[in-house]
């Protein structure tokens, strides 16, 4: 009873301890669409893997790298006829950075940015990850926020 006690233990903590490096590698030099609005103010941020078929207007496409940095593109789809008062947000991509922590399991992401310019707020919260499979198929991920560091307005 004893020895299968400690091996469920370990198996507890080394999944525990894994969750965050199993993240980074789930996310890292993969294009990622993200599917929430208002991301720097949502309480979950939730992103599916890049497909051309989910594109639409203005879709903003991030890739998350290994050293913490994130880049950005947007891409709409042909089919879609653009319009007037379309609202995108711009990111500062030299303040803007995701950190995982393995000691913590907690994902600090940092976002400079903006609708207007790229300026017009920061925000720093920290989030626990949740990964999974639409369909059987589709890759996603979800950050669901545990503290609010602080979000400052720039204007």
């Amino acid at each position: 009873m004893t020895l299968r006690f400690v091996s469920l233990l370990f198996l507890l903590f080394s999944s525990f301890t894994l969750k965050v490096q199993d993240f980074r590698s789930y996310v890292a030099n993969k294009q990622w669409i993200l599917v929430t609005d208002k991301a720097e103010k949502s309480e979950r941020i939730r992103f599916v893997s890049y497909s051309k078929d989910i594109v639409s207007l203005n879709t903003m496409i991030w890739e998350f790298k290994p050293n913490g940095r994130l880049t950005y593109d947007f891409q709409s789809n042909e089919d879609v006829e653009a319009c007037l008062g379309v609202n995108f947000s711009d990111l500062d991509l030299d303040a803007s950075t995701l950190r995982p922590n393995s000691a913590t399991n907690i994902i600090l992401l940092t976002l400079m940015g903006g609708y207007a310019s790229i300026d017009d707020f920061i925000s720093k919260n920290e989030y626990e990850s949740q990964t999974f499979l639409v369909d059987s198929k589709v890759e996603c991920f979800e950050m669901v926020l545990k503290n609010k560091v602080f979000f400052r307005n720039l204007n």
